[in-house]
């Protein structure tokens, strides 16, 4: 089996890509808690964190590939206009996964979980798509791997792949977001419940979507930027935890996701404090 190295490695030389040194708690790989006494810190139960990240540009869309021991996670950034789908194994972080439909290809056959447990017409459109189909071929799904389809990126998780193969998902997935991409709509951060309406310009500015750029907005800001962000953020995420969770199984809207991620960014703010060494 390739080592997640020599993976990354090869695919950096291939992409002309950026690798670095990465910390991702995901609950497709790994199962975490939070230690006692300080919520922010979290440490593995079962399986690791992502520990490599590898970044690059691929016919103009953004890609981030993230690499462990046993995985390879990676995904395409877009607009799409369809609610989230996983195929082949249940998402277990970002949205609700029930089983929905059973999708043929090649003479094999692969679970299909949408939110709800059920396949709206977007998606069914999706699900019949000659590039979604050849996207699965070339993927080879095994026991453990997915493909994923969000509203913000296209993605994967392969289970000890080499280079090769990796290439080759890659390559399908950015077909698949070409021709599937829809346009951008503006967010109308004024939805959300009047006493979030104050941070609105934090969410703004800190809502990164991309794992990668978050990461890198915040090793470029100051200590007492984040000091300020996390004091500032910090009074609302009891609040922000309970409005997500009055969603109950249906999808936040995109909003309340914006507000999600301002929260997420400022305990990782929070985090990366407490992990600066004492002066």
């Amino acid at each position: 089996m390739p080592t997640r190295s020599t993976v990354i490695t090869e695919l950096a030389k291939k992409f002309k890509g950026k690798v670095s040194r990465c910390e991702v708690y995901d609950a497709n790989v790994c199962t975490i808690r939070s230690v006692s006494g300080r919520p922010w810190e979290l440490e593995p139960v079962s399986g690791e964190p992502f520990d490599q990240r590898l970044r690059f540009t691929r016919s103009g869309r953004k890609v981030t590939v993230l690499a462990n021991k046993a995985y390879v996670h990676g995904s395409a950034s877009g607009i799409f206009a369809s609610r989230p789908f996983i195929i082949n194994s249940k998402q277990k972080v970002g949205f609700r996964s029930e089983l929905a439909d059973t999708l043929s290809v090649s003479g094999e056959r692969y679970p299909v979980f949408t939110e709800d447990g059920n396949v709206s017409s977007e998606q069914k459109d999706l699900l019949g798509r000659s590039e979604l189909l050849s996207l699965i071929a070339q993927s080879g799904l095994r026991d453990g791997e997915s493909l994923y389809f969000t509203r913000g990126e296209i993605g994967f998780y392969l289970k000890g792949p080499d280079g090769a193969r990796v290439t080759r998902v890659i390559d399908r997935v950015i077909e698949l977001a070409r021709k599937v991409e829809t346009t951008e709509k503006g967010l109308n951060l004024k939805l959300l419940p009047a006493q979030f309406h104050s941070i609105i310009p934090l969410i703004k500015k800190w809502a990164v979507a991309d794992d990668s750029e978050r990461d890198d907005l915040l090793a470029a800001t100051p200590v007492i930027v984040l000091q300020s962000l996390g004091e500032e953020v910090s009074p609302f995420l009891n609040s922000i935890d309970s409005y997500l969770d009055s969603f109950g199984g249906k999808a936040p809207t995109e909003e309340a996701v914006a507000l999600g991620r301002l929260a997420e960014c400022a305990v990782e703010a929070k985090q990366r404090l407490n992990d600066k060494p004492a002066a």
